[in-house]
């Protein structure tokens, strides 16, 4: 082995270095000597450019002439010309679906910018649908994106060689829809029965927030009546628009509300909103109320129950049950998660067991109605479901017993006005005819 590699040693030390053909300083002095001779049309290495040379313009283009042929070397066709189609995955950013699409990460990146000032990247959600469109020479023509049904967000090539990002929004018309039904089983079959979708059973609950608990306050017999705004592109129904008056009647009572400019009020004018939910959840039950000595079903001891328990299925959003500043965020022990709202008054509001937390923060201000929430069992807690309670200056108090205030009503010209506006609207509502009952 030593021996062979003894002879390498001099068979490459004889090429490189003794040899007059073909060593090292053999080939430096042939170069050089070629260098010199006239005529020579050959590039020395080391004068060759890292990139391809531009070739000179021509005689009067100008410097422009270099950047015209810099720009078409620049803009060469990354995919072929076409459409591409899809819609919005789960998981999808605009950079994503771009990629997954075919587009270049510089080809992305121009389409994301054109688009920076028209388009809340938040908005984007599983399914929307989008078509890319590529021009003959291969480059972004066209990328189209589909929010909903009304708005529409795009980014197109212009002359000048640009994109450009616009939105825009449908044609809508609105109708005014009269509804009323009667319960025979929940207010979402009755609503449903007649012919509309789960969104208005939504809506409804939400203008009654104030006074009616419907999992609780629902009877079968109870009746409703609606006139709602439904928006439409052309014969599509899109979505609800305001419910401009309704009315519930049953055994909780007779409830109306009106909408008039910015909120809602009852026929005399005093506003429906109050300082307290009636519940902090939709379509829930109680599944244990405010005692001081009931038996803690996870401890087996005697132990006071200091708030009032909803069942609900683990996810169901939770309100704030009135306006407030965000106290308390965190877990809590056998509270689970906590959420603790301070109000005007001296109130607080509890949210225990919660199973994640809705994005608030300490410090922050809430508005009655935001979802802070979602129902779960953390903590101490046999199933799925939120206890809620209230103290008032430091104590708690049965929330069941604390007597909500109304906001401020209307008044003066307002009011005369709102009395003249709400005539015609109970008109309406007493016209709608309730179904009856099937035998």
């Amino acid at each position: 082995m030593v021996l062979v590699l003894s002879a390498l040693v001099v068979v490459n030390l004889y090429v490189f270095v003794w040899s007059k053909k073909t060593s090292v300083s053999a080939i430096k002095r042939e170069a050089e000597a070629a260098s010199r001779a006239p005529g020579t049309s050959e590039i020395p290495a080391a004068s060759v450019p890292s990139r391809p040379l531009v070739a000179s313009p021509a005689p009067g283009a100008g410097a422009q002439g270099v950047t015209a042929i810099e720009a078409a070397v620049a803009q060469a066709p990354v995919g072929p010309p076409g459409t591409v189609t899809g819609k919005v995955e789960k998981g999808d950013t605009l950079g994503k679906l771009l990629k997954r699409s075919g587009l270049a990460a510089d080809e992305a990146d121009e389409v994301i910018r054109s688009l920076s000032e028209v388009l809340d990247f938040k908005t984007i959600r599983p399914g929307q649908p989008f078509r890319i469109e590529r021009g003959a020479d291969g480059r972004v023509k066209r990328f189209e994106l589909e929010l909903g049904k009304i708005q529409t967000v795009r980014s197109e090539r212009q002359p000048s060689g640009e994109l450009v990002g616009t939105a825009s929004n449908a044609q809508t018309r609105i109708e005014l829809r009269t509804l009323g039904g009667r319960i025979d089983s929940s207010l979402y079959a009755a609503i449903k029965d007649a012919g509309e979708s789960a969104a208005l059973v939504d809506f409804f609950v939400d203008v009654f927030a104030y006074d009616l608990d419907f999992y609780n306050d629902t009877h079968d017999g109870d009746t409703f009546r609606v006139l709602v705004e439904k928006e439409f592109v052309d014969t599509e129904f899109v979505r609800y628009g305001k419910i401009l008056a309704a009315e519930y009647r049953g055994k909780a009572g007779t409830f109306r509300t009106f909408w008039w400019q910015n909120g809602y009020y009852d026929a005399t004018g005093a506003s429906s909103e109050k300082t307290l939910l009636k519940t902090p959840l939709k379509f829930t039950r109680i599944s244990s109320k405010f005692d001081r000595k009931r038996m803690h079903p996870v401890l087996h001891t005697t132990r006071a129950h200091l708030g009032i328990d909803y069942a609900a299925p683990t996810g169901t959003p939770v309100w704030a049950a009135a306006d407030g500043k965000v106290t308390f965020r965190a877990p809590a022990g056998g509270a689970g998660n906590l959420v603790i709202l301070r109000h005007d008054g001296g109130i607080e509001t509890v949210y225990m067991h919660l199973s994640k937390f809705a994005k608030i923060k300490v410090g922050q201000r809430v508005k009655a109605k935001t979802v802070i929430g979602y129902v779960g069992t953390t903590g101490l807690s046999t199933g799925p479901h939120l206890h809620f309670g209230v103290k008032k200056n430091g104590a708690y108090i049965d929330p069941g017993k604390l007597v909500p205030i109304r906001r401020k009503g209307l008044s003066g010209k307002n009011l005369a006005a709102f009395k003249e506006e709400v005539g015609k609207l109970e008109a309406r509502l007493e016209a709608i005819v309730i179904p009856t009952s099937p035998t």
